[in-house]
C-alpha cells in the first residue's frame, strides 16, 4: 500500500473510531428509558446516524491492518474479512435499522415482537464473524510483533467482553475497547512503517546487499 494512501486510511481509523463512538455514546447515554423506549427519543436518529458515519468510514480505513502482516500474512486476512464482514452486516446493516426503521415503527403502530424470518441466521452469521475475526487479528497482531502487543490483547478482551453481555450502559465498553485497539492501528499507520520488521524480510534485505 503506498504511503499517501496508508496515511488515508490510518487518518480513516482514527477519525471513523472518534465518530461511530461518540455517536453511540451520545445515543446510549443520553435515551431516556430503556428497552424499546430508546427509539422514542427525537436525537436518536441523529446520533446513531452519525455512529454511521463513523462506521463506513472505518471500512474504508480497514484494509491498512493488511500492511502489519509481518510473520502473520494469513491470520491477519481472515481477521481482516471477519472483522469487516461483521462492521458491514452489524454496525452498518443491522445499525440502519436500529437508527431510522426502529424510530418509525415505535410512532407507528410498535416494533413487532417477532423478528423478521431469517434475521437471527444473518445476525448470527455476523456475530461468528466478529468472534472470529476479533480472535484472529489478535493472534495475528501479537505474532506478527509490527503493532504493540496490547493491541492484539485488547482485540481478543473486546470480543470477550462482548461475550459476557454486560448490564446497562456497560455493553458500551467491548465497542469501546475494541475502537482503541482500531484507533491505535491507524496511528501507527500514520508513521509510515510497521515497529518492527520480521526477520524474513530482514535476511531478504540482507542477502540483496550481499
Amino acid at each position: 500500500m503506498p504511503v499517501n494512501v496508508r496515511r488515508l486510511a490510518g487518518w480513516a481509523l482514527i477519525v471513523g473510531t472518534i465518530v461511530a463512538g461518540a455517536g453511540y455514546l451520545a445515543a446510549n447515554l443520553l435515551a431516556p428509558g430503556s428497552g424499546d423506549e430508546v427509539f422514542r427519543y427525537q436525537n436518536w436518529p441523529l446520533f446513531e446516524g452519525i455512529a454511521l458515519v463513523g462506521d463506513v468510514v472505518i471500512a474504508l480505513g480497514l484494509p491498512v491492518i493488511l500492511t502489519f502482516a509481518g510473520r502473520a500474512p494469513k491470520l491477519h486476512i481472515v481477521g481482516y474479512a471477519g472483522v469487516f464482514a461483521a462492521l458491514v452486516m452489524l454496525n452498518v446493516g443491522e445499525g440502519t435499522t436500529e437508527a431510522f426503521v426502529k424510530p418509525y415503527l415505535v410512532g407507528h403502530g410498535g416494533i413487532p415482537a417477532q423478528e423478521p424470518p431469517g434475521f437471527a441466521v444473518f445476525e448470527g452469521v455476523a456475530l461468528l464473524a466478529l468472534v472470529v475475526g476479533s480472535i484472529c487479528l489478535g493472534i495475528a497482531v501479537l505474532r506478527a510483533r509490527t503493532l504493540p502487543w496490547w493491541i492484539g490483547v485488547a482485540l481478543i478482551v473486546s470480543c470477550l467482553l462482548g461475550a459476557l453481555g454486560l448490564p446497562g450502559a456497560w455493553f458500551l465498553v467491548p465497542d469501546g475497547v475494541f475502537f482503541a485497539a482500531l484507533f491505535a492501528i491507524g496511528v501507527f499507520a500514520l508513521r509510515g512503517r510497521p515497529d518492527h520488521i520480521p526477520a524474513t524480510v530482514g535476511q531478504a534485505a540482507a542477502g540483496t546487499r550481499g
